[in-house]
């Protein structure tokens, strides 16, 4: 018989491999931007970054609207479903903002989304490895996007 402990870490494999393939996009977009002369890709790259960026973004309020979809006191979680359009609101922000600022409000959304996240595993309102993995995506994803907007000063 499986115990609690492994079916945890079992299941929580799946979740964090496919995390780490959506970290590929970030840090293939970010170091093109550092390839010697080569203009178009990196104009082409960090379009596509914007464009994923604000994407991830919005998804990572997606999930915070998706815990609290079914919650039995509906009126009770309604904070939440506000607050996790925040997210969303703000990457399209970025997305339209000068230089490099878009990208800084990216890793401060990022910075923002892992701390709310980790916040909700020490309430208990979420598997320990979901903490893990926000944090880990948060300390992988959040400089990425501050090297984006030091390509685009440089």
């Amino acid at each position: 018989m499986v115990e609690d402990e492994d079916a945890e870490q079992i299941a929580s494999r799946a979740p964090f491999m496919l995390a780490l393939l959506g970290f590929v996009p970030f840090a293939v977009l970010t170091g093109a931007q550092f390839v010697p002369g080569a203009t178009l890709a990196q104009t082409l790259g960090l379009t596509a970054l914007n464009v994923y960026a604000a994407i991830i973004l919005s998804f990572l309020g997606g999930i915070r609207w998706g815990m609290v979809v079914n919650a039995p006191d509906q009126q009770a979680v309604i904070p939440v479903f506000l607050l996790s359009v925040v997210p969303s609101l703000w990457a399209w922000a970025a997305f339209f903002a000068p230089g490099p600022w878009g990208f800084v409000m990216y890793a401060i959304g990022f910075a923002a989304m892992g701390w709310w996240d980790r916040a909700l595993v020490a309430r208990g309102e979420a598997p320990a490895w979901f903490g893990l993995l926000r944090v880990t995506l948060t300390l992988l994803v959040a400089p990425t996007m501050l090297l984006a907007a030091l390509s685009r000063i440089i």
